[in-house]
Parts: structure tokens; C-alpha cells; sequence
């Protein structure tokens, strides 16, 4: 059965799926103010966090609630009594969008099985400031968030995506940067990637690489902050063997890479165009395959 539903209402309950700064407190927008300024409830992943930022610009909302990943399904009895009467709910995270490995699923579906208008108030992400700032190709990219801790499961967890033609976005916390980047050469094979970290923050870093050159780097530097992994899955699979551990790609896809930049700059393409076609299409490095085909421009 098709259900539809207008959000566009003045009165009854609602849910406002609220974005919030994910580091710099510019990017507040005025529509996440006046939300959180006319709602009954906020409920956040830590009430301490969310404070600050409600404090810093002066809104004081009736009830500010605990909604995290340990207290769920609780919380639903509680939420669903607040909607029967009538009062409005702000869900927001610690940073960022909520849902995006962060909790709020579970409220934003019972709240469509109740018809209560889930109204998303948009705003920072980590997720597509990485993806903008990172040159991979934009479409199609797949979205895989936190990665499993055991290796078995982690294997569970990207099995199903490793022959995907997308750019692969992935969180990690800094202690286990090196180890994951490790994890995605050895399944994915030694495909461009970039790092980004502290996005929006003070020391917001890109770094571009394959896989391989970024293990390198992350064991010489000291990982601090939160990390987004950006990799682009396309073309065929590199190994991380003996060509691998030196920097390089495998012999045939370099060769069939140096020769898709000769056609293309024989048919008129721009050197650098025909250069990012082909560093996606057979997942070479592109600032390698740039520096060995110069001369042909």
C-alpha cells in the first residue's frame, strides 16, 4: 500500500532529524536554531556534549533527553507518550547527521509507523565533506561507516561490496587507522584512496595515496582525530604483492592506464582530464601516471 505524508503541518507531534556542526560552530544554520528553539524535547547521544552547543547559542529547551545506542529501545515507550501528546521531538547526534552510525533508526521508523512527520533539518556531514573534498569520482559512492573490530567479521562486513565499481567511505577511529588501511589493501588490493580527518576542525588534513603509500603513512605519523577513508573501488583489482610493497601497480593495468592517456589525448582530451579518467578506470595512482605521461600532452 502507497502511504503518503505532507510535512508541512503547524500542529501535532513531529520528528526533526537535526544535523549539527561536526567541529566548526559556523556551520550552524538558522533553521537548526529556530528548530531547537520551538521543540519540546532534544534528544541527543550525550546530554553533557549537546549542552555546549545549546548553551553557546542561548536555547533552552523544555526537556533535554539522553537517546543513545544503549538506551534505544527504552526510550521509544517514552518518545511515543510525548508524540500522543501532541510535543515535538529534535533528534541530534554528538556530530554530524544522525543515523549515520549513529542511532536514531529505530525512532525515525516507529515514528513513520505512527504517522508522526519525520522532518530532516539538513546540514555538516563528514561523510560528504570528505567526498567533496577528496577529487574521487562522486557517482557512484557506497557508505559503510564503522568497521566490524574481529577480522572475521569485518571480512562479513566488506564481502559483499569488494568487487563494487564505487568510492568506498568508511569511518575509523584513530588507534585503528593503520590496521583498517592494512584490512582494505589486502581485500581490495592497493586501489587510490585518501584520508581526511578533522573535517571542518582546526588541523583538517587530506591525504591521497594508494592504499599501500597510506599505511605507509600512517605508521610514521601519529593518528590523531577522527579519520574518513575514501577509496576508490573502480577498475581492476591491484594485488598488494611484491609491485604493490614498492608503490606500484601491477604491470598490465599500468600499461593499459598509460595507454588509455595516449588515445585519449590523440582524440583532443586535456592531459590531466585523461589522466583522472584512466587513474579511475584501472585504479592507478594518479600523480604517478600524470609524472609518466607528460610528454605525451
Amino acid at each position: 500500500m502507497v502511504r503518503v505524508r505532507k510535512n508541512n503541518v503547524d500542529e501535532g507531534p513531529k520528528l526533526y532529524v537535526c544535523s549539527t556542526p561536526i567541529g566548526n560552530l559556523s556551520d550552524t544554520s538558522d533553521r537548526l536554531l529556530s528548530t531547537l528553539r520551538s521543540v519540546d524535547i532534544v534528544a541527543c547521544e550525550d546530554t553533557r556534549h549537546t549542552r555546549k552547543l545549546l548553551t553557546h547559542f542561548d536555547i533552552h529547551p523544555p526537556r533535554v533527553i539522553s537517546y543513545h545506542q544503549h538506551n534505544e529501545q527504552s526510550r521509544q515507550e517514552f518518545v511515543m507518550e510525548m508524540w500522543d501528546a501532541g510535543q515535538s521531538v529534535a533528534l541530534v547526534s554528538d556530530a554530524g547527521t544522525p543515523l549515520l552510525s549513529d542511532p536514531g533508526a529505530i525512532l525515525v521508523d516507529t515514528a513513520i509507523e505512527r504517522g508522526v512527520p519525520v522532518i530532516p533539518i539538513p546540514g555538516p556531514s563528514a561523510l560528504m565533506a570528505a567526498l567533496v573534498g577528496s577529487g574521487l569520482p562522486m557517482t557512484p559512492f557506497l557508505y559503510l561507516g564503522f568497521p566490524p573490530r574481529q577480522t572475521k567479521a569485518a571480512k562479513s562486513w566488506l564481502g559483499d561490496f569488494v568487487n563494487i565499481q564505487a568510492t568506498l567511505v568508511i569511518y575509523e577511529a584513530p588507534h585503528r587507522l593503520t590496521a583498517t588501511l592494512q584490512f582494505l589493501a589486502d581485500a581490495l588490493g592497493d586501489k587510490p584512496a585518501v584520508l581526511a580527518k578533522e573535517l571542518t576542525k582546526q588541523h583538517e588534513t587530506f591525504v591521497w595515496g594508494s592504499l599501500v603509500e597510506l599505511v605507509s603513512y600512517s605508521n610514521e605519523v601519529a593518528a590523531k582525530g577522527e579519520y574518513v577513508i575514501l577509496v576508490n573501488n573502480r577498475g581492476e583489482r591491484v594485488t598488494t604483492g611484491t609491485d604493490a610493497d614498492a608503490g606500484t601497480p601491477g604491470e598490465d593495468a599500468w600499461e593499459q592506464a598509460v595507454q588509455y592517456v595516449v588515445d585519449k589525448i590523440e582524440q583532443g582530451m586535456r592531459h590531466k582530464e585523461a589522466v583522472q579518467e584512466a587513474a579511475a578506470r584501472f585504479a592507478v595512482n594518479r600523480r604517478d601516471l600524470y609524472n609518466a605521461t607528460i610528454r605525451t600532452d
